[in-house]
């Protein structure tokens, strides 16, 4: 009987296809998850059946041996699945997860690595993306990795040691504080959602450095790609969700959570003008979400009632679900008029995507005479935990 490593080579190589097909062209970035056998850094998971949504009778839990079956392989390396390592499974709230290879991938790719570069992952998780940032700088000794969560971080410690990553450096901490002795870093890289970029990363970040942050935006946490020049500018480069950061900035939150509230209410069709700058027909089913994100992201700039593509207030709400328009609570007419009043925006400004918008962050102990509106076109400006960060729509 052939061993598990040789089993998951082939599922390995379908991932990178796909991969590559999903629109990842970085060969070095694939190459590397080609050589990382993923299966080796979890031990057990948990994740829902494909196309099902997260709920307990959709959700499974899957043991990573020697006698694993091939389904197992084929979840690990799947190339949109997430698999939740940690934390309550009857609702997508774990602790610590090992994320879907895609958005590791991305965020590679993002990061811009080569050899010599030295890295500050916020977030061990696993050990999964810190053993491919060591592959892509050429040295495990350049990278360090920090997780708030003690047991996490003695597994993980030990399943890198085996893996061959003696050498990185893997700390128990508070991933807020960063680590100044390890500092100066030519990259930092957060692989938990952020409601603001901390002061100690911004400090141990070398000039012209790089942070990529998944950074609290409406109900998601877009990635934003940060240089450190004179001052620190930014961009969107991708949408994705993230378990929140832990510690003493676990707590903030900047839009409203949705609630069971959206489960239930009046279900209505879309306008038709809406309906052609997302359309639901014609597209594959991952850009038609993408396009509903877009709206979504432009809504959270527009109104802090803002939770992914819609606007919750209290026991009310207004939301698209599936190209349709639930409203819900006593208040959901009002939010459904404001939040088509902001589709109307979006739609006659070319129904702009992430790749359109340019951002600044400014320490809130230094002033700021950027101004802030509520212009269809920005710019906007989002007081987050240490930072005002001043966001504008350019001219394509």
């Amino acid at each position: 009987m052939r061993s598990l490593d040789e089993r998951a080579v082939p599922f390995r190589h379908r991932m990178v296809e796909a991969l590559w097909s999903m629109g990842v062209k970085d060969r070095v970035v694939l190459d590397a998850m080609a050589s990382i056998p993923r299966h080796r850094y979890v031990d057990r998971f948990w994740a829902a059946a494909t196309g099902k949504p997260w709920t307990p009778e959709h959700v499974r839990e899957f043991v990573v041996d020697d006698d694993a079956a091939d389904e197992t392989l084929r979840v690990i390396y799947e190339p949109s699945t997430a698999l939740a390592t940690r934390g309550p499974v009857d609702v997508p709230h774990a602790t610590s997860s090992l994320s879907a290879p895609v958005i590791v991938a991305l965020m590679l790719a993002e990061l811009h690595l080569r050899p010599g570069l030295r890295v500050l992952e916020i977030g061990t998780g696993s050990g999964y993306h810190a053993a491919l940032m060591a592959t892509l700088v050429g040295d495990p000794a350049l990278v360090t990795t920090l997780d708030i969560d003690q047991s996490v971080i003695t597994e993980t410690l030990q399943r890198l040691h085996r893996l061959g990553f003696h050498a990185m450096t893997v700390r128990c901490v508070d991933g807020a504080v960063g680590a100044p002795d390890r500092a100066p870093f030519d990259r930092v890289v957060a692989t938990v959602g952020c409601a603001d970029l901390s002061p100690a990363w911004r400090d141990q970040l070398v000039p012209g450095g790089e942070m990529l942050v998944p950074l609290e935006h409406g109900l998601l946490h877009p990635r934003v790609q940060i240089h450190r020049a004179s001052e620190l500018g930014g961009r969107f480069v991708g949408q994705s969700g993230f378990i929140p950061i832990r510690g003493v900035r676990g707590t903030a939150r900047l839009w409203p959570r949705p609630g069971p509230l959206l489960d239930t209410g009046t279900v209505e069709d879309l306008p038709e003008w809406f309906l052609e700058a997302v359309p639901q027909g014609g597209l594959s089913e991952s850009r038609r979400l993408h396009a509903t994100w877009d709206f979504g992201t432009y809504l959270a700039l527009r109104d802090r009632r803002a939770s992914g593509a819609g606007l919750i207030e209290h026991d009310s709400g207004a939301m698209i679900r599936q190209g349709r328009l639930v409203v819900t609570g006593a208040h959901g007419h009002l939010l459904k008029t404001r939040m088509l009043e902001v589709a109307a925006d979006w739609c006659a400004h070319g129904s702009p995507d992430l790749s359109r918008y340019s951002m600044r962050f400014v320490p809130l102990s230094v002033a700021d005479d950027d101004p802030s509106s509520d212009s269809p076109m920005g710019p906007w400006r989002i007081v987050r935990l240490d930072h005002r960060q001043t966001i504008w729509i350019t001219t394509p």
